[in-house]
């Protein structure tokens, strides 16, 4: 009889609860009780609560460590015993050793469930919930608590038996309207990690601990989980070494407690540290209870990561640190020693449960996790409750993963957290989106603007910016060679130009286009993008920051090229700046690497930006809009965008900042006010089309407590989407290989030896700073050898660097080269490995794809 008919049956004998085994020793046999490891995880519960603010303890409701300690209760059931503890039933009740674990459920946190659910008399709570979700995803469970399937009334007893037992050491549970299910699932999972940590609680080996409550506080407490302690009363100035200026002082004053608070203000005028300093003024009252700040790439949130460590040095000294959360953060961490890399030191490691340290750094990704379908979601809600939580760079994001922001911002207020959301470019349209009741308020067309939503109400105030400038505004139809001409008689007259293009091709044509031009060594000229390895990337990003930063030593002439790497978060300063055309808030937060920062003199009398682009006014149709845009550029932009963006900016000479940003940006993305050409109309209504498709995408990945899981839980994983999704290749000179074990030569001259049967650190740090991003399209059918099996999840090819750059995979030409001046290149079409050029061509050189080509 199958599992599923074995409900209606009437059930076996029940081994007793107190002996029924919970974890297993290090050789197999029984370790600990399912009571002393439900005592040890309730413990932990109450200890974590003691460290949490209040309004987050009222989430949880009336008795969270009571609820963690039943998480386990479900092992006292014949599946779970039968298959874990065979012996051990059979010297107990000898008459069950005959009978087939298969017929009975193993699945003992919906067991647990069931056991709580029955024990309220019926009924679905946030308890039950909490316990069935502990491993990550949540079983409904379909039959009564003493069905056959759970081993029938006798089983059932001794589950409600220890129930009770539970209750009276911990208090029963009980359930509350006020509870948030998601929140409370966190806290006992995160309890459930801790109480199964064998370095506070072994499973055999040692007695059971007298002062249980005394050692859970330990376990928390060494696992990073304590609240944090700040220096009280610092002012601006002592903790960033500056008196802010008025707009600073005004969103500072603003932010008073739990809501949504929005600054729009100029690039480079210091939003960083006025959300900074807000989010330690919270804190330090007690009102939040530490910060998470998520950016659009982990190159951005690289960068941040810096400036906020910095910030904790000042407002901590050694009583806090910042965790870094993105998919490479560990990279990170083993360049300051590997210490968290080290045996007993993972239990923050992975991203998902960084975000539960007090203070963390990354990706808008790892937060976005908490609203959608992946595993262990809950975690990341219980991690980001009650904090500040900064959302910087907003405007960047596409309608899909935009969609999932609103969402996101929604559940952190949900969570008592406090939500700054900061951005240079932000549209009323998309600051309305974020707004729960956005009628309430008039429409603000200030800037620098204040927006917030609390308890109080609604209320949006002007501010002033910190300073104006000047740019002049030339829009031209430059070939390549004639961007190279301007840019190096720009350079050679003393200034640092900056050329910013749309796609990694062109950018490399600019470069290459650049190096003709000028004379040899008359000043330096670099290139930057995202297709460099990760090691030869940072070495580019450092260079360049230093000499065009704050503070580096300013080189008497350059020409910088590049990507949109350069766009956000990255402090270049550029006296002369050239752009491929791109919609009006990427352009203007373009120019916010131009004259970024006041200087005694510079080698030109007036800031200035040419914008490359044909023109489009004598348009006759949308395929000609399309070829005079430039096909490339149609795959990272929305076509209607960029020619909206040149008819906004065609009559434009003198662009004054940031007086002009927002009719800059409401011109760009206002509803068109008469009839559009036919052909604009055509593409609005694509770019329409489009929308609606990645909003329902967006809303079917939400995520629901009572649902199913059913993502993985890895960055990226549904919180972007790409029509053309990348592979990471490895870039190597050199491959000596058996198929299981190998000899690498790395892009970088780096030799590492792997095999399939170990995971070495400093070899798996190599390998990933050898990682490119490449097109999946480019590499059919590429697989990770098996000798790389123990360092990589998804399919990661290994690309052989050929004696003239070249790059093969098992033999083939891929139709790319490398080398560490122009990065991967796109060299023929890739036709040996199947592919037509004509299939191709419309997306060759779509290298970028518009939304965030450093999480490639």
């Amino acid at each position: 009889m199958t599992k599923l008919g074995r409900h209606a049956q009437s059930g076996i004998p029940a081994v007793p609860w107190s002996d029924c085994s919970g974890k297993s020793a290090e050789d197999g046999s029984p370790g600990l009780t399912v009571s002393e490891h439900c005592r040890d995880v309730g413990e932990v519960a109450r200890a974590l609560i003691k460290v949490l603010p209040a309004h987050v303890i009222g989430l949880l409701g009336g008795n969270p460590a009571g609820a963690a300690a039943c998480h386990d209760v479900g092992k006292v059931s014949p599946g779970y015993q039968l298959k874990y503890f065979r012996e051990q039933v059979r010297q107990i009740l000898p008459e069950l050793a005959s009978h087939a674990q298969e017929n009975y459920e193993t699945k003992h946190a919906l067991i647990s469930e069931a056991a709580l659910k029955a024990s309220f008399g019926g009924g679905v709570t946030a308890a039950g919930i909490a316990v069935g979700a502990h491993h990550g995803v949540r079983d409904d469970p379909r039959y009564p608590h003493d069905a056959g399937v759970f081993g029938g009334p006798a089983w059932a007893g001794q589950r409600l038996e220890l129930i009770e037992r539970l209750a009276a050491e911990f208090g029963p549970v009980t359930d509350s309207s006020e509870a948030d299910a998601s929140v409370l699932a966190g806290l006992v999972c995160v309890a459930d990690w801790i109480g199964s940590d064998e370095r506070f609680f072994p499973f055999s080996g040692s007695p059971r601990v007298e002062n249980l409550a005394a050692k859970a506080r330990q376990a928390v407490t060494e696992c990073g989980w304590q609240a944090p302690q700040l220096k009280p009363g610092l002012s601006f100035a002592e903790v960033f070494g500056f008196t802010p200026h008025l707009m600073q002082l005004d969103f500072i004053d603003s932010v008073q407690g739990p809501g949504l608070y929005v600054l729009e203000a100029p690039m480079g005028t210091g939003k960083t540290e006025a959300a900074l300093y807000a989010a330690y003024r919270l804190i330090t009252s007690g009102v939040n209870s530490g910060l998470y700040f998520g950016l659009p790439t982990r190159l951005t949130s690289d960068k941040i990561h810096e400036r906020v460590r910095s910030f904790l040095e000042k407002v901590a000294g050694g009583n806090a640190a910042v965790r870094l959360a993105h998919g490479n953060a560990w990279l990170k961490e083993f360049e300051k020693g590997g210490g968290a890399l080290a045996p007993g030191k993972e239990w923050f490691s992975p991203s998902k449960r960084a975000l539960l340290m007090p203070f963390g750094v990354g990706t808008i990704d790892q937060a976005l996790m908490a609203v959608i379908k992946v595993r262990h979601f809950f975690v990341r809600c219980f991690g980001l409750a009650g904090k500040v939580v900064v959302l910087d760079e907003v405007h960047s994001y596409d309608v899909y993963t935009g969609t999932l922001l609103d969402v996101l911002v929604r559940r952190l207020l949900a969570m008592k957290c406090t939500v700054i959301v900061l951005s240079a470019t932000l549209t009323g349209a998309r600051r309305s989106a974020l707004l729960a009741e956005p009628q309430k308020l008039r429409t603000a067309d200030d800037y620098p603007l204040i927006t917030a939503e609390t308890q109080a109400g609604a209320w949006a105030r002007p501010s002033d910016a910190p300073r104006s400038m000047e740019v002049d505004i030339a829009l031209r139809d430059f070939e390549d060679s004639k961007v190279a001409e301007e840019a190096v008689a720009a350079a050679t007259a003393g200034q640092c130009v900056l050329c910013i293009a749309n796609t990694v091709a062109k950018a490399q044509s600019w470069y290459n286009n650049v190096k003709a031009a000028m004379p040899e060594g008359a000043f330096p000229v670099g290139l930057l993008h995202s297709k460099f390895p990760g090691w030869r990337r940072d070495e580019l990003e450092d260079s360049w920051t230093k000499a065009l930063g704050k503070e580096g030593p300013r080189p008497g002439g350059c020409v910088h090229v590049a990507t949109q790497v350069v766009e956000q978060s990255v402090d270049l300063d550029a006296d002369f700046m050239i752009s491929e055309l791109a919609p009006t808030d990427m352009l203007l937060q373009r120019l916010g690497r131009l004259w970024r920062h006041p200087r005694p003199k510079r080698p030109c009398t007036h800031a200035s930006l040419i914008v490359v682009t044909r023109d489009l006014d004598a348009v006759e149709s949308l395929d000609d809009l399309v070829a005079r845009l430039g096909k490339p550029n149609t795959h990272v932009y929305a076509t209607y965008v960029l020619w909206q963006t040149f008819q906004v900016w065609k009559g434009v000479r003198t662009l004054r900042l940031p007086g002009d940003i927002r009719a800059l940006l409401e011109q760009t993305y206002a509803e068109p006010s008469e009839a559009l050409p036919a052909f604009a109309q055509e593409a609005r209504h694509a770019l329409a089309r489009r929308a609606a498709r990645l909003r329902d995408l967006a809303t079917a990945a939400r995520a629901d407590v009572l649902g199913f899981p059913t993502m993985a839980d890895r960055e990226g994983a549904a919180t972007r989407y790409s029509d053309f999704p990348m592979v990471d290749a490895v870039i190597a000179r050199s491959v000596k290989s058996t198929g299981v074990v190998a000899s690498i030569v790395l892009s970088n001259g780096k030799k590492v030896e792997v095999d399939v049967n170990r995971w070495v650190p400093p070899f798996a740090v190599e390998l990933h700073r050898n990682l490119v991003p490449v097109p999946c399209y480019r590499l059919p059918g590429a697989k990770t050898p098996a000798y790389l099996s123990k360092y990589f999840h998804d399919r990661t090819p290994v690309l052989i660097q050929e004696a003239d750059g070249e790059l093969s995979l098992d033999g083939q030409q891929t139709g790319l080269r490398y080398d560490g001046e122009r990065g991967l290149q796109v060299m023929a079409s890739p036709r040996s490995r199947g592919f037509d050029r004509e299939e191709t061509a419309d997306i060759d050189y779509d290298e970028e794809g518009g939304l965030d080509e450093s999480d490639w």
